[in-house]
């Protein structure tokens, strides 16, 4: 098999025996993915359930090496590898450190959550005692969105000599991404269908027995069968049977303390049960908020909308209120902002509570600060909003949640100072609500150490916007010494290095951050560093791994063609300025790229048009003004030169543009222009003076200042230079 297998047909059962028929030998794992079991991830999760027991066995280390991500997805193995791991923190604590994490991420978390594993299963089929693996996804088609975006990255990302990727589902259309992904990746196969059934004459005929048996079964899929007759017979079903049978199931299910069963199969029955409205409401306000804290957000609106529509408001309204709070964070992650308004006006109006009332107001605040598109953005009304939640945090009269509340609520107010400029008095209430939090601990340190991590990391990030680089770096180490298994720490302290020019302390911290699972910035300001340090073919590598996890990071495009066009690799520059111009046609640095390749394969009219466009989208780029200029003096137009470097200085003092204009002022027999601008190269920069001086001597001769020419040549030829 040289591909992944995608197996399509109506039914799972002659989906999977397709695939029993056609995957290679080897090591074979089965997992099912319909939302209704496990939730979330419920396909990644019991893929992890059965291979991370298999591996621990044969390499330990691998899998400590992934540990967060394989104990974020599939908790339940906390037992087997989180105390060699995670020793110095108890495991509530470990929870609600996942809490910081997702602030820092926000939606990105998922995805990191995907290529993380994906590396550990490419390390796994690389073990010689596994031998070849074959993973088989089924119902992908109920999938939740994080399964849907693991697969997609899976087979994406792992070769299929190595790891075999299955995945049956239905005949309809996949959610996009993951049907551009098997398109493109795997092979397509149809399972044959079922034979012909009469199910409902069979279902008449069957006895009463027979009917409950198949109604049952139906109810232990945990709602997932796609069996016709068990189907058949749940719907036929009395109500009162049914509920009862989803009661049974559900004690069952939670009398196995499998923690996956709780975001999925036990909310299901529970709200298909006698008692909807309060067990069913209950379980589904557990599930949500747990997949809140860990940042899966599409899942915690999905999945609160399913407990919401459970609840009588009526009668209801505390729990109502519950679920409506656990929306706001995942909708404004979403930037569906709309809905989070919605969310915030409806708590608003049903509750009095001074706690609830600051919440609502600091959430319109970040609507305004953060979360609307840039034309919307109101600063002035984030202010206002803030300091209501202010007002009303002060009132409450519990003295520790009042302290904690008021240090939260001024870390937004930081936020909107920030944004309009005022970087003191942002560090200012940064600084006075780490005060106000050491002054009032609270009940449990580690929320203490959440609050004072998020106000560190984002006093730093003030920091480093006004040039104190040193401070920043403090607050960055005293947010790494309390989550040192975090890469974003080390990401940003490396970042602030970088800014002070400590370039091996930033490398240091880049490496340390790459070692923790980190985003595709971590590569991507390593490969930068990289190629400022002339090491051009790690920085190479680097943006290849970033590529590897981002196939559409432009950024990445631009830098990685810039690399190969100095490099003389004009083949793969252009591949990657077209790939690049295909997902950003008004990208100016890729249209300049091309500009330079077309000047470099004499295309001079395609050239001439590139960089032109490249100046239209964005006139502040001084390399396309110069490259055309350039251009223009290779096909002999100087003043057309002329003006475009002059367009480039205007931008900011270069050497090498001013050499260039004194070119080409020389060209046009402009003496004392050319004059001018070779002094002002050499004021720049000596590095080249023996030339630029000559040429000013000639300069001074055709105006017939022969002494000033002879200075020149007499410092030109100086054993200075």
């Amino acid at each position: 098999m040289s591909s992944h297998l995608r197996i399509t047909g109506p039914h799972q059962q002659n989906r999977r025996a397709a695939w029993e028929d056609t995957a290679p030998a080897g090591v074979t794992l089965v997992s099912d993915c319909h939302s209704r079991l496990r939730g979330v991830y419920s396909g990644t999760n019991t893929l992890l359930l059965q291979l991370v027991p298999i591996v621990y066995e044969k390499d330990p280390e691998l899998v400590h090496t992934h540990a967060t991500e394989i104990l974020y997805v599939a908790p339940e193995l906390n037992g087997l590898i989180a105390t060699d791991v995670f020793r110095p923190i108890p495991v509530e604590v470990y929870q609600e450190h996942q809490r910081f994490l997702v602030r820092a991420y926000s939606t990105v978390r998922p995805l990191l959550l995907a290529h993380g594993l994906t590396n550990f299963l490419k390390k796994c089929a690389a073990l010689p005692s596994l031998g070849h693996l074959n993973c088989y996804f089924e119902n992908v088609h109920a999938a939740d969105e994080l399964d849907r975006q693991f697969l997609a990255i899976l087979v994406r990302r792992v070769d299929p000599a190595g790891l075999t990727v299955g995945v049956g589902a239905t005949d309809e259309p996949l959610p996009e991404v993951l049907e551009t992904a098997l398109d493109r990746y795997a092979r397509p196969m149809s399972a044959a269908p079922l034979k012909g059934q009469d199910t409902g004459h069979e279902l008449e005929r069957a006895p009463a027995a027979r009917r409950a048996a198949w109604a049952r079964a139906f109810v232990d899929s945990d709602g997932t069968s796609d069996v016709p007759l068990e189907l058949a017979a749940y719907e036929a079903a009395e109500a009162v049977e049914r509920q009862q049978w989803h009661d049974q199931r559900a004690e069952l299910l939670e009398r196995q303390n499998d923690f996956g069963l709780r975001l999925g199969a036990i909310p299901y029955h529970r709200a298909h049960g006698r008692f909807p409205a309060t067990l069913g409401a209950a379980a589904y306000m557990a599930a949500t908020e747990y997949v809140t804290d860990v940042g899966y957000y599409e899942a915690a609106v999905r999945i609160g909308d399913l407990g919401r529509a459970l609840v009588d408001r009526a009668t209801q309204m505390r729990d109502y209120r519950s679920l409506f709070l656990d929306q706001d964070i995942p909708l404004l992650a979403l930037r569906r902002t709309d809905e989070a308004r919605r969310v915030y006006r409806e708590l608003r109006s049903f509750s009095s509570e001074p706690g609830v009332q600051a919440h609502a107001a600091y959430g319109m605040a970040m609507l305004y600060v953060r979360y609307y598109p840039a034309e919307q953005r109101d600063y002035t009304e984030a202010r206002a909003w803030i300091n209501n939640a202010l007002a009303l945090a002060r009132t409450l009269p519990e003295v520790s949640l009042r302290a904690h509340l008021t240090a939260f609520e001024q870390n937004g107010l930081a936020l909107v100072e920030y944004r309009l400029g005022h970087f003191d008095e942002a560090i200012r209430l940064e600084t006075e609500a780490m005060e106000l939090l050491d002054s009032q601990p609270g009940p449990h340190w580690y929320e203490l150490f959440l609050r004072r991590a998020l106000l560190s990391f984002n006093r730093a990030q003030v920091y480093t916007t006004v040039g104190r680089h040193d401070d920043a770096v403090a607050d960055l180490t005293s947010v790494i010494d309390l989550f040192p298994e975090e890469s974003d720490g080390y990401l940003e302290r490396g970042n602030a290095h970088r800014c002070a020019g400590r370039a091996a302390e930033a490398l240091a911290d880049y490496d340390r951050a790459i070692a923790r699972n980190p985003p595709p910035e971590a590569y991507y300001n390593r490969a930068g560093l990289l190629s400022e340090l002339g090491r051009e073919q790690e920085a190479l590598a680097d943006y290849d791994t970033v590529l590897d996890l981002d196939p559409d990071h432009v950024d990445t495009l631009v830098n990685r063609a810039g690399i190969h066009y100095d490099r003389g690799d004009h083949g793969t520059a252009r591949r990657d300025v077209e790939h690049g111009l295909a997902l950003a046609p008004g990208n100016a640095q890729l249209l300049c790229t091309l500009g330079l390749l077309d000047m470099a394969d004499d295309r001079t009219e395609a050239a001439a048009h590139a960089l032109t466009r490249a100046i239209e989208h964005d006139p502040t780029l001084a390399a396309a003004w110069v490259n055309r200029a350039v251009l223009a003096f290779g096909n002999g137009d100087a003043e057309a030169a002329i003006d475009d470097l002059t367009e480039a200085l205007a931008l900011g003092e270069d050497p090498t543009i001013r050499y260039n204009r004194a070119v080409a002022h020389e060209h046009r027999q402009h003496w004392q222009q050319a004059i001018d601008d070779f002094t002002g190269a050499l004021l720049l920069d000596r590095s080249n003076a023996e030339e630029i001086l000559v040429s000013r001597a000639a300069c001074h001769r055709a105006l017939g200042r022969l002494d000033d020419a002879q200075r020149d040549l007499d410092d030109a030829h100086s054993p200075a230079h």
